[in-house]
């Protein structure tokens, strides 16, 4: 066996383990177990890569408590990366991957229908953005890792839910870097698909950001990068806004989202946020200019946001809930990078939107309590009085159903 190379330090790598890169942290690298997983008491594994005769072993663990695993069925090997259809030979040509084939299947019968924000909204999803995405892998990728996501929290088999998770990890990654290598521009030719891949992130991201672990680093990491991927997305497509109304992507745009000119609208006299306007007016005498019209401009948008969601009978669309994370300052980003006291507060007001609307969307379940689990470990306690209108949102009122 060839012995084992000593790698030069560096920042950052795409080795770590697998589970580390579906909870969005940093991995020691340590085998064959990392401490991460050490510490969360689960299967440690690493991508594998091929031996000098080519061959590849499993990708998922193989172990004696699972009864089922999704990559058990011969054939079903992924494969990063790699186009889905790739016909080399006769024998190739009849090979099936069951596992995505399932996704697949999973996404446009069950998956499609929990998105979007009514039936022709869910038509599009169901049909259209499959259609697309057999042209643009980052696109079906993205769908393949949010119905692996899905099908992880409807399994009550702890490893098989376990190796879902893993599995829509690799297909998110795979997304990703299709993306950064295939997407040089947003242009006439690619904007839907890039508009698919934008509404299906969204999903997937707040569904991979709940980590049930107790680390808060952890889980503000992934909360934060998330985030700000998810605030990158809105310049990319802004332009082609008017193009997208026209199309059958058109039908995606909800009708609480419509007609509403954030940058001009007045916020209400009257807001169940009384607690973060005295916030926004206290801290007039903590900081300076910048840092105050940073959380100024996230309080004025939240009221905004919250009264638009005051108005419906239902939970609010995930496009609503949205805009405040677009339209808040990079300097209040900055902020919450810094995990500066005010941005978490704000933060923590924000989401009880998630908690309300959890009873619609499976991938907000636990999301709003991590955001306040973070913000209460992260606010000194001289500033914890500021946190109880979420706390008790939270604890203490039913989501909207």
């Amino acid at each position: 066996m060839d012995k084992t190379k000593t790698r030069k330090p560096h920042k950052k790598s795409r080795n770590g383990c697998l589970p580390c890169k579906a909870r969005h942290v940093k991995c020691d690298e340590m085998q064959p177990s990392c401490a991460n997983c050490v510490k969360q008491d689960t299967p440690c594994e690493y991508r594998v890569t091929k031996s000098r005769e080519g061959s590849t072993s499993s990708p998922l663990p193989t172990t004696s408590k699972s009864t089922f695993t999704p990559t058990s069925i011969e054939g079903t090997t992924f494969e990063p990366a790699v186009p889905f259809i790739s016909v080399t030979s006769e024998q190739d040509s009849t090979a099936l991957n069951i596992t995505q084939l399932r996704l697949l299947h999973h996404y446009t019968t069950v998956t499609a229908q929990t998105l979007g924000a009514d039936a022709e909204a869910h038509e599009v999803l169901a049909t259209t953005v499959p259609q697309r995405a057999f042209d643009y892998p980052f696109v079906l990728h993205a769908i393949l890792a949010l119905a692996a996501l899905h099908l992880s929290k409807l399994s009550e088999v702890a490893q098989e839910a376990f190796e879902y998770v893993l599995i829509g990890g690799r297909h998110h990654d795979a997304a990703l870097a299709n993306f950064q290598s295939t997407v040089r521009d947003i242009e006439e030719s690619n904007f839907e698909a890039v508009l698919m891949f934008a509404g299906i992130h969204f999903p997937y991201s707040c569904a991979s950001s709940v980590d049930l672990s107790h680390d808060v680093d952890q889980a503000f990491e992934s909360l934060l990068s998330n985030f700000s991927l998810t605030r990158r997305i809105r310049p990319m497509v802004a332009r082609f806004y008017n193009e997208m109304r026209a199309s059958m992507l058109g039908k995606l745009i909800p009708k609480d989202v419509q007609g509403i000119d954030w940058l001009t609208q007045e916020p209400p006299e009257e807001t169940e946020l009384v607690q973060l306007r005295k916030f926004a007016e206290a801290v007039h005498h903590l900081y300076p200019p910048d840092i105050v019209d940073a959380y100024g401009h996230a309080v004025h948008i939240l009221v905004l946001t919250f009264a638009e969601a005051g108005k419906l009978r239902k939970p609010p669309s995930d496009a609503l809930l949205k805009i405040w994370i677009h339209l808040v300052s990079d300097r209040y980003v900055e902020l919450l990078s810094e995990r500066q006291p005010g941005s978490l507060i704000i933060y923590a007001h924000y989401a009880v939107l998630f908690q309300r609307s959890s009873v619609r969307y499976w991938y907000l379940n636990g999301l709003a309590e991590q955001i306040l689990r973070v913000a209460e470990a992260l606010v000194p306690s001289e500033w914890a009085v500021w946190l109880e209108w979420p706390k008790k949102q939270l604890h203490g009122a039913p989501a909207i159903g």
